[in-house]
């Protein structure tokens, strides 16, 4: 029986509305660089679209982790949709009459990324009350697998493709996705959407924002079994950043990789992120949770170094898809372990404290790999791989820690509905 189904019908209502979502980001992510090249060709100004992208995590990633556990999750999550709709309808409607301009493209990217802040943590927090604990590696294969399906090989392609007949055209679809995104979610019910049942007991005697900001942020790095995955999670996407950043260097100049092809080259990653995503569950279950995550983190590691030593292209690609695959497999049981460790009151923080540590140092990777790159290319994939591998050394014990309560959980859990279900 499936995740979906376990959970009484409402986890597939939530994947569709995610998405939804997922389809609307991938024509974004797409269609406001388009408009920014069509407005300026300064690199500087266009490049500002990733500073506003990602600004919102660091500005208010954990204050809204606190909001996520104290709020309707699925209020919060409609109404992100709705602004985000709204914002990409105003934007559509100033590139239509020729009134857009590149501060206008920053208010939008940085609104619409605000509203994904609240949507990402929401979505991740309500999950373990959609699905019962043993389906949770299917149910965020599934979401992983859709999110990279819809975002890289349809949102992408269609945001092109509609940018050509008007600019204005993908900017009006993407705000129609995030809007039926929102009227698919509206129908999930409180029982799910609710931070726990006892809330509105609890309400008056409510700890401050700041109180529970600090509790959170004591679970996180008080607890060592989820401290070291975390920081394994955390130097591993550093690893992944310093490769991006020099990534379109690397497949040019060290691979010969002609510029009409690149595309092609990027897109290993994703075919490879997909089919881990949908073979996670399936390995967890033969494996293991722990030696699925090593593995996972060991293969990432090995693609990283033999990504920068491959003799050519076509096996440089193998290896980049290789690496996707191991990211999504090692993202998927992650996630699902802290999902299945953390109580639901706390999700929204823990997970904040994630997204936010993950983003904040990402620029401090790509940085690194541009400046080891400027001594040769082919060194930052291979220092990537090393520092993964090392990362994996020291914090394995508190990974092992981490996996080893989740199963716990999960055994607990599993015998307590055992009863109900006979």
């Amino acid at each position: 029986m499936s995740a979906g189904e376990k959970a009484g019908g409402h986890f597939p209502r939530f994947l569709a509305g995610s998405l939804s979502g997922n389809l609307a980001d991938g024509i974004m992510f797409t269609a406001l660089p388009l408009v920014a090249a069509a407005l300026t060709n300064d690199p500087l100004l266009v490049s500002g679209l990733i500073v506003a992208r990602f600004l919102p995590w660091l500005l208010f990633g954990l204050v809204v982790g606190v909001l996520v556990d104290r709020l309707d999750r699925g209020v919060l999550m409609v109404s992100a949709n709705l602004v985000r709709a709204a914002a990409l309808v105003a934007l559509a409607a100033l590139v239509a009459t020729g009134h857009a301009s590149i501060p206008v493209l920053y208010a939008v990217m940085f609104t619409v990324m605000t509203c994904e802040v609240f949507y990402d943590l929401a979505g991740r927090a309500m999950l373990p009350r959609l699905v019962p604990v043993e389906g949770l590696d299917r149910a965020n294969g599934r979401i992983v697998g859709g999110k990279t399906v819809l975002e890289d090989f349809a949102g992408a392609p269609l945001a092109g493709l509609l940018f050509a007949v008007a600019a204005f055209l993908p900017l009006a679809v993407n705000a129609g996705a995030y809007l039926l995104g929102a009227l698919v979610l509206l129908g999930l019910p409180l029982a799910v959407r609710r931070t726990a049942p006892e809330a509105a007991e609890d309400a008056p005697a409510r700890p401050s924002v700041r109180a529970e900001l600090r509790a959170g942020l004591s679970l996180v790095f008080g607890d060592r079994a989820m401290r070291s995955p975390i920081v394994l999670n955390v130097l591993a996407n550093m690893a992944f950043m310093a490769q991006a950043g020099v990534l379109v260097l690397i497949v040019q100049e060290h691979f010969g990789v002609p510029e009409a092809l690149y595309g092609v080259f990027l897109a290993s990653s994703a075919v490879g992120a997909l089919a881990g995503a949908l073979l996670t569950a399936r390995i967890a279950a033969a494996l293991g949770r722990f030696r699925t995550s090593v593995l996972a983190f060991a293969v990432m590691g090995l693609a990283c170094a033999a990504f920068g030593l491959a003799p050519g292209a076509y096996l440089a690609a193998l290896a980049w898809g290789v690496l996707g695959a191991a990211m999504s497999v090692s993202n998927i049981v992650m996630l699902g372990c802290v999902q299945t460790v953390v109580p639901g009151t706390h999700l929204g923080r823990v997970m904040s404290c994630v997204q936010v540590l993950g983003f904040g140092l990402a620029p401090v990777g790509a940085l690194l790999g541009g400046l080891l790159g400027r001594v040769e290319l082919f060194y930052v994939p291979v220092a990537a791989g090393g520092l993964i591998l090392l990362a994996l050394l020291c914090t394995a014990p508190g990974l092992r820690r981490l996996v080893a309560r989740a199963d716990e959980a999960a055994a607990a859990a599993a015998a307590e509905s055992a009863p109900s279900a006979g």
